[in-house]
């Protein structure tokens, strides 16, 4: 995928009124990222991150434990949490469309160990730097050894080749 210029993006598409308050309320409240786990991640994983300094709430504390899929995505929708889970099924573009979701995580934590899944909490530091951008419009695919992002930027789809599933590879060393 070629570079894009964001200033010039920005210029061609513009945001709308309503995405520009969303983000300056956000600023407003000096947001913090908030989590939510479905019952696919590991009890260890949230401990991990909560050890991060991470507001993560489960869905077993909420009640959701053996709901389906679509009930833990609109839950994490109606509260602005970023939706963790190891369920590659919210992957699916057809069943959660990315303008439709919260932002999403789904993560591999290789072989469960703290160094694996550290490794993998990589993918959250700018989530971590600039929750106001992780509501919504955000899915990203993680493994230990690096991840995938599938971004709606200011009214348009971003990554290689949305249509056929594609995204931007990140390495998570810079």
């Amino acid at each position: 995928m070629p570079w894009v210029d964001l200033a010039d993006l920005v210029r061609r598409n513009p945001p709308t009124p309503r995405e520009a308050q969303q983000v300056l309320d956000y600023l407003a409240r000096r947001a913090k990222a908030r989590f939510y786990a479905d019952e696919n991640f590991p009890p260890k994983a949230v401990e991990i991150l909560r050890k991060m300094g991470a507001q993560v709430r489960t869905a077993h504390e909420e009640g959701l434990a053996g709901r389906e899929d679509e009930d833990h995505a609109a839950f994490a929708r109606k509260h602005g949490l970023i939706l963790l889970s190891c369920d590659r099924d919210f992957l699916n573009e057809r069943r959660f469309p990315l303008v439709k979701c919260p932002a999403i995580f789904v993560l591999d934590l290789g072989s469960g160990s703290d160094h694996d899944i550290r490794q993998t909490f990589r993918c959250l530091s700018t989530a971590f730097r600039v929750p106001q951008f992780f509501d919504q419009w955000w899915k990203i695919d993680a493994k230990p050894e690096g991840w995938t992002e599938y971004v709606r930027h200011l009214g348009r789809l971003h990554g290689p080749d949305i249509d056929s599933g594609e995204g931007a590879n990140r390495s998570g060393t810079d």
